[in-house]
């Protein structure tokens, strides 16, 4: 769902100064490569294309959303509060099988970094957190317009 976002964002709003994105090192990547990677895949083949300067915007960070302040350097913790005035929250684990503690440590306590890290944001605007559509459903409302 990320990717899908970063991607319009760049396509519709072109006035964006930059995007931050939150990367981990993964599978012995670290987040430079990863960033290429990401900015190679299909999605984005219409910028590349027609708008190569927007994908310029990306700034990765070096993070993890399972650690304290979110595994962010304070140097990279200053730009972001200085720089930032919109945060999306995408960040969880879906995985019905994942390990309570592990779901816990990044559905709840990320979360909690994140928004701690928000407080530090002097130009914040919005601040909001994307939500995946696996919720349990107890009861069906059907609204009926005349």
């Amino acid at each position: 769902m990320g990717k899908v976002l970063v991607e319009k964002l760049l396509w519709s709003c072109s006035d964006i100064k930059n995007i931050y994105l939150l990367m981990r090192p993964k599978r012995g990547h670290d987040v430079n490569a990863r960033l290429v990677e990401l900015l190679n895949a299909p999605l984005f083949e219409r910028l590349r294309r027609e708008r190569p300067n927007q994908l310029n915007k990306i700034v990765p960070i070096h993070g993890d959303i399972t650690e304290p302040e979110l595994g962010i350097s304070v140097s990279d913790q200053q730009v972001l509060a200085n720089n930032v005035s919109v945060v999306f929250h995408s960040a969880a684990t879906v995985k019905f099988d994942e390990a309570l503690k592990l779901s816990v440590t990044i559905n709840m306590l990320g979360t909690k970094r994140l928004l701690h890290l928000c407080h530090t944001m002097t130009n914040l605007e919005v601040c909001t957190s994307l939500c995946r559509p696996f919720l349990n459903i107890l009861y069906v409302i059907s609204l009926y317009f005349l």
